[in-house]
């Protein structure tokens, strides 16, 4: 344990009583040299807002009630924003425009409860200091006058265009996207900035995307250290690289994955094993290549994982390894480490063993394809080998996604979106996509696979890195049980389990409310998240999981990687458990972070996709059904997934929000709207900065009455 660690430990156990920084420094016995490391350490907790100073000078934990109001200000697109606890458990706090007090998006902040939470109304709250200032940078599109110019902000939370004298323009053209730093938030008047940089003139190819991706920090480039490092990688795996591995090559293996995808990360095998299966999971031996404390492992972390943006992805290893060297291509031997799982007929792994091994993929398969042989097209293919393994995975696929049902895994069944870009940008259709058998398949497998990894690791109690999922909070649980409620649905009690959302998912199978619930309760359910401890996984209804399965494109699971390997070596005594620990507890709060960075990078570029397609059919009318009900609007999804506001405050009409029952009630028709209820819209407006549609709702007079 480090003295920064001591420290907090002593000042936050219940015995501790209060010391001044000299009874701290005695009671450590500190030198002269650890003296000036104490005083430092504690100035930096009382920054971090870590522990207090009492008026006479004693070094203070803060109460749970302080801890729980320090966190950071989330702007929305009205002005007003929500207070973000650094307790994950906390839930999240009002903040009116009038009572943000000049904090802006991402500053951390400290405030005070104005109003208690009431029903599934949030709390209100007050910024009273500002604690620390987030990253004043900001991207938008430039506005030159003559001798100054405005930024105009993509960022929706950023409300004022930013004020940018010639002087500090960089020499930006009108039109250009760029990056802003602000100098100054005056009392009044919009915000002064300087340009730092120019992303690109605004017809430049993908110009909106790079914008996005600038705007979320993801890093592009790899370093040049990485690049020199790249040189000293084969192409092809050396005999010598196979001593002291397994080999599976002679095992029928095959990769299954989408006809585009270019990095195979996992392929899987199969065998009859008496009254059993025995499922063998291969997955790419990436950490072989990516070594820790190199510059290639280095830039890996900083991505944490690949970012995918329909024509453009931004890959967290370089080409070379992702679609070279690691990826498990047909016909060439791969390094790989194998989790071979023996399978009873009721879905239990009743054994596992793991291998570094070498394989050779035999086919290179397509989901559509194999999609269409489990759907009974047995033409598909012609490989009487191929034909007997795919039964054998069907079989397998069959029994543990019953095993899993039966356990109450949540099983969502919304469609998603397949969006069809050129490579200049262009949209070319927008259609929902549904899983089909082989891609629920493969899902299937990698579940099985993760599941047993961190089993193992769980079973050992030695440290490790899980994917956990923790219980949905009251408040939401709260607002999807009153959205149920007002479809003519129900779920009793409070304490409710995994097994009763499935219980709902298969009561509304097949009726045409069944995308929305399963829409409402995805938005239920917390973030699953990266932790170096053991928790449930309340989504999937088990106990333990991790993942193990795509390390060319997932820091975690490299990581996983690198500690299965030393289980294998018989090596883990040799690893010093407090360091990795305290490691794994950094790595698992900023690869949870990087993975929110890029899912915030994928939903935006969605969303500015689907308002490109759409502004095609502005002026057409189109049929939706209602998605959710708020006291501004009714979001309407259509049948291709794309989803727009209809706002009271645009209509002839006036209309009042039901709040008990998630109603709208058009006061001069008589005419109540329901969440699902099926409507017909008009597209008015598609805004491609803010990236929102804007819907009128069509026929109001005549739609009937429910």
């Amino acid at each position: 344990m480090n003295i920064k660690d001591l420290i907090l430990n002593l000042i936050y156990d219940g015995d501790y009583i209060p010391m001044t920084l000299k009874e701290l420094e005695l009671y450590l016995k500190a030198d002269k040299y650890t003296k000036a490391a104490v005083k430092d350490i504690i100035d930096e907790l009382i920054k971090d807002n870590k522990i207090r100073i009492s008026n006479k000078k004693r070094i203070l934990p803060l109460t749970e009630e302080e801890l729980n109001l320090i966190g950071k200000i989330s702007i929305a697109s009205g002005g007003y924003g929500f207070f973000i606890s650094n307790n994950r458990n906390f839930d999240d706090v009002y903040i009116s425009k009038d009572k943000l007090n000049n904090a802006h998006n991402n500053d951390k902040v400290r405030i005070r409860i104005i109003r208690q939470k009431e029903k599934s109304k949030n709390a209100e709250g007050e910024v009273v200091e500002i604690l620390e200032k987030a990253n004043e940078e900001l991207i938008g599109t430039y506005q030159a006058n003559k001798n100054f110019g405005f930024v105009i902000c993509d960022e929706k939370s950023q409300h004022e265009d930013i004020y940018v004298n010639k002087e500090n323009s960089l020499g930006a053209k009108n039109g250009d996207k760029v990056v802003v730093e602000i100098i100054t938030y005056p009392k009044s008047g919009n915000p002064e900035g300087k340009i730092i940089e120019i992303i690109g003139g605004k017809n430049d190819k993908n110009i909106d995307i790079l914008s996005i991706v600038r705007q979320k920090k993801i890093p592009t480039d790899f370093s040049k250290q990485t690049k020199k490092e790249l040189v000293f990688i084969e192409d092809q795996v050396n005999q010598n690289e196979l001593e002291g591995r397994t080999d599976l090559t002679k095992l029928f293996t095959v990769t299954i994955d989408g006809r585009d995808s270019k990095d195979f990360d996992d392929a899987i095998s199969i065998e009859i094993n008496g009254e059993d299966y025995d499922l063998y999971v291969h997955i790419a031996d990436v950490s072989h290549y990516v070594k820790k404390h190199t510059a290639l492992d280095d830039d890996a972390y900083e991505r944490g994982n690949s970012t995918y943006l329909y024509n453009i992805v931004i890959p967290m290893l370089p080409e070379k390894l992702s679609n070279g060297i690691c990826s498990l291509n047909p016909g060439e031997i791969r390094l790989s480490l194998t989790a071979k799982m023996t399978i009873d007929k009721k879905g239990k792994v009743i054994d596992n063993n793991f291998y570094k091994a070498y394989i050779k993929s035999d086919k290179r398969l397509v989901y559509d394809d194999v999609n269409d042989f489990l759907e009974g097209d047995k033409d598909v293919f012609d490989d009487s080998v191929l034909k007997e393994k795919l039964g054998l995975f069907d079989e397998l696929y069959k029994i543990l996604k019953k095993s899993r049902e039966n356990r109450g895994s949540i099983d969502f069944n919304f469609e998603e979106s397949q969006i069809d870009v050129s490579e200049t940008g262009e949209v070319l259709n927008i259609e929902a996509l549904e899983r089909g058998p082989g891609n629920k398949m493969i899902e299937e497998f990698m579940l099985i696979a993760n599941e047993t990894v961190a089993s193992l690791f769980a079973y050992m109690d030695f440290p490790f890195i899980y994917r956990i999922h923790e219980k949905p909070s009251e408040e939401k649980l709260d607002g999807f049980k009153r959205a149920l409620n007002a479809m003519g649905y129900n779920i009793k009690g409070n304490d409710l389990h995994p097994k009763d959302f499935q219980n709902i998912l298969k009561e509304v199978e097949g009726k045409k409310e069944e995308k929305i619930i399963n829409m409402l309760m995805l938005r239920t359910m917390k973030k699953a998240r990266y932790a170096n401890y053991n928790d449930i996984h309340f989504g999937l209804s088990t106990k333990f999981y991790t993942h193990f399965t795509a390390p060319i494109r997932r820091y975690p699971d490299l990581i996983v990687h690198r500690i299965l390997k030393f289980f294998i070596e018989n090596k883990l005594n040799k690893i010093n458990q407090t360091s990795l620990e305290s490691n794994l507890e950094e790595a698992a709060d900023h690869l949870s972070i990087t993975e929110r960075r890029s899912e915030d990078a994928e939903r935006a570029v969605e969303d500015l996709m689907k308002c490109k397609y759409m502004t095609r059919f502005i002026g057409e009318v189109f049929e939706g059904r209602i998605s959710s009900i708020t006291e501004f609007g009714m979001f309407i999804e259509l049948e291709n997934t794309v989803e727009g506001l209809f706002m009271y405050k645009f209509s002839d009409h006036r209309y009042d929000f039901i709040e008990d029952s998630l109603r709208a009630f058009d006061v001069d028709t008589k005419i109540y709207y329901n969440i699902g209820q099926e409507v017909k819209i008009r597209v008015v407006n598609v805004d491609l900065v803010k990236r929102e549609i804007d819907f009128y709702l069509e026929d109001e007079d005549e739609i009937i009455s429910q």
